[in-house]
């Protein structure tokens, strides 16, 4: 269990610094909406910027709100002993690691495979959407094989 605090500590600093991070990226969101920081205005028109500045704030105190409640769960677990053994059972069952993995690969699956036929539909449209898809599809696709590798070698 102690093995498990000390990963605990760990992932709580490493959540804490990315929630710093976009704690200033909502801020900074806000003030360009404001206009008082003009570093983050995307080409376009004033509808646009605006609509990005949205979006980027809006992902990111998304992003926070999660890693806001990861932090909390995991700081109450810490002053509780059966708070953390409910914890370590849910991060170390091997059953639901199993339905994750599984679930993960099936996704990327069928990420692949729609991803190529919405490149043949796109690039009907547009030629630089379909361009885009078929990178994208294929850097989904040396990942896959590179971690393929990778965990073959260490497993």
């Amino acid at each position: 269990m102690e093995q498990f605090k000390q990963k605990l500590k760990l992932s709580n600093q490493i959540t804490a610094i990315a929630c710093l991070i976009l704690g200033v990226f909502c801020i900074l969101g806000f003030l360009g909406e404001l206009g008082w920081v003009s570093f983050m205005t995307p080409h376009g028109n004033s509808h646009w910027q605006s609509m990005w500045r949205g979006f980027v704030s809006g992902a990111a105190f998304g992003i926070l709100a999660l890693m806001l409640f990861s932090l909390i769960r995991n700081m109450r677990a810490m002053k509780d002993e059966q708070k953390l053994k409910k914890l370590y059972i849910k991060e170390t069952d091997e059953r639901e690691n199993l339905i994750c993995t599984q679930a993960l690969c099936t996704a990327m699956r069928t990420f692949l495979i729609l991803g190529i036929a919405a490149t043949v539909v796109v690039g009907y449209f547009s030629m630089t959407a379909g361009v885009t898809l078929i990178i994208t599809v294929f850097a989904v696709s040396l990942l896959c094989l590179g971690f393929k590798l990778y965990f073959r070698r260490t497993l």
